[in-house]
């Protein structure tokens, strides 16, 4: 519990420090860092993936996700994809014998999943000059804080199991409570943004809609866990990493993020939460 906390500690105050201090193409490079690291966990310390060149050109390519958003063409990054399933295809052609079709398929299906969902905390950062960092914080917030909310509930109240089959410690209660905190974080988080700094710059947090999308991306959250806690029971390994004490590896930490924060990408297009 203690490592758990510190880490969070140290963790929170590194996120400040990015977000608020550093410019902007700083996070994307963050990101990058977290990309390569996570593809590095999920190819390597499941055992699924072995082949050098695969695991080689899959963490380029998940390191490069993050910047695909940045200037006004798309063409870059459409081209890095052509790059990378060319590789994956020429690999797979040259090592036929050693190298299975299923192994190939699965770096490049999670290369896609969970980098680009990773990455999504850059385009939002990127998305709007004046309150990029408000959706960034946001979109930790929501998955993160149901995350600690449900651990802490489920601990003290929990008693019935949510997929026991899947995550033995998660439980209903824990995800009720984890939603509430969601919610009641996300609120407060926009609450303090109004008055710390949109009061004096002009503009308005519709609150409503910051509680809505934080209701939906809470449960989504909890999916993104489950899906993530399905690659590890099925591959027979407790943690992806032991790179964050007291949490795991980036992909414990960072796996709740998958749906909830492209949803929350997509929202801020449609559905403005500052006006």
């Amino acid at each position: 519990m203690k490592s758990r906390i510190l880490t969070g500690i140290v963790g929170g105050a590194l996120i400040f420090v990015v977000l608020l201090f550093l410019p902007p193409v700083v996070l994307n490079f963050a990101m990058a860092v977290i990309c390569a690291m996570a593809m590095y966990e999920l190819l390597v310390t499941t055992h699924h993936v072995t082949h050098r060149g695969v695991l080689a050109v899959s963490i380029v390519f998940a390191a490069c996700t993050p910047f695909f958003m940045l200037g006004q063409s798309r063409t870059p990054a459409f081209l890095l994809l052509l790059c990378y399933v060319g590789a994956l295809v020429l690999l797979q052609i040259v090592y036929h014998d050693s190298l299975k079709v299923e192994h190939t398929a699965f770096a490049f299906c999670m290369s896609l999943i969970f980098p680009i969902a990773f990455s999504c905390l850059a385009y939002l950062r990127g998305f709007s000059e004046r309150d990029g960092v408000f959706y960034v914080f946001l979109g930790l917030i929501m998955p993160w804080m149901c995350d600690m909310g449900a651990y802490f509930v489920g601990t003290f109240l929990g008693k019935h199991k949510l997929c026991p089959s899947i995550s033995p410690k998660k439980t209903v209660e824990g995800l009720v409570g984890g939603i509430v905190v969601s919610v009641g974080s996300s609120l407060l988080a926009a609450w303090l943004y109004q008055i710390l700094w949109l009061n004096s710059h002009g503009g308005t947090v519709n609150l409503w809609q910051v509680a809505l999308l934080s209701l939906i991306c809470a449960p989504l959250s909890v999916m993104g866990d489950l899906f993530a806690s399905i690659i590890k029971r099925q591959c027979q390994v407790k943690d992806f990493g032991h790179v964050m004490p007291g949490h795991g590896g980036i992909m414990d930490r960072f796996d709740s993020l998958l749906l909830a924060v492209p949803l929350m990408y997509i929202a801020v297009h449609y559905f403005p939460l500052v006006y």
